[in-house]
């Protein structure tokens, strides 16, 4: 019988420990929507929160109608009137949702009213615009980029170093001109200057010259060092004249000048 006392007596003293320790612990505070708890009381979020784990504006954890009437919606902890650019306002949730990818401005998640730079709305989403005639793509943004004056194509390094040349134009150092310079010739097929052939200064094509080098003649369409018979070279205009209509050979146009 003892025994059985001394248990009860033990077990007594270690319910009155246990029940101090439980009246001890301090209760959790629960606050009021619009307010947070700070050392066992409850403070006010910052007007613009629903709902706070802190009094600064930039610590709202919910979002609603203000204490204005304004509707505010959640967006990286701060309750704004509008939802910046790539968001949408979620009336139900009071907070900012995500456009879909690449859109600016949108109404929903499903509905895009712009596109960011460099995407076009297609199908009804965003994609990658393609770039029009005259411009270039920059790799890493997707912008589009207009070429020099002229270009059909260009360097994505270098907007001024054209690759092809629009109708109207022709390619000549990396450069599209209305006109190809002395020296070479336009091939209207493939929009380049060519250089003429050697030693024309001046040509139509690649086997027509329209003028010579000095010590070279021109004679249908060609540059030589000697005239042709019936023909004397004019150093005026280095070109190969025909001799008077008697003279086989010639140093000149006059009866007189002929040789032969």
């Amino acid at each position: 019988v003892k025994e059985d006392m001394e248990v009860n007596t033990f077990q007594a003293l270690l319910l009155v420990v246990f029940c101090g320790f439980a009246h001890s612990k301090p209760a959790s505070l629960s606050c009021p929507g619009g307010q947070f708890a700070l050392k066992q009381q409850c403070v006010g979020c910052h007007p613009t929160c629903a709902e706070c784990v802190g009094h600064e504006l930039f610590e709202c954890t919910t979002c609603g109608v203000d204490e204005d009437g304004l509707e505010r919606f959640l967006h990286r902890g701060r309750c704004r009137l509008h939802c910046p650019r790539g968001y949408y306002p979620d009336r139900n949730l009071y907070t900012c949702e995500s456009c879909m990818p690449n859109c600016e401005i949108c109404t929903d998640a499903d509905v895009c009213a712009k596109c960011q730079e460099s995407y076009k709305l297609q199908n009804g989403i965003c994609q990658a615009a393609e770039c029009e005639e005259g411009q270039v793509q920059d790799p890493e943004t997707g912008e589009c980029f207009d070429c020099e004056a002229g270009c059909k194509t260009c360097s994505t390094d270098d907007p001024e170093l054209c690759n092809s040349c629009m109708e109207g134009y022709f390619l000549y150092r990396h450069q599209c001109r209305r006109r190809c310079p002395q020296k070479t010739y336009e091939d209207v097929g493939r929009k380049i200057c060519f250089s003429c052939p050697v030693p024309c200064t001046d040509c139509f094509s690649e086997s027509l010259c329209l003028a010579c080098q000095p010590g070279h003649f021109l004679t249908e369409g060609g540059c030589v060092k000697q005239c042709p018979d019936g023909t004397y070279g004019d150093t005026n205009g280095w070109r190969c004249e025909a001799c008077h209509s008697s003279c086989q050979s010639c140093h000149g146009l006059l009866v007189k000048d002929c040789d032969v």
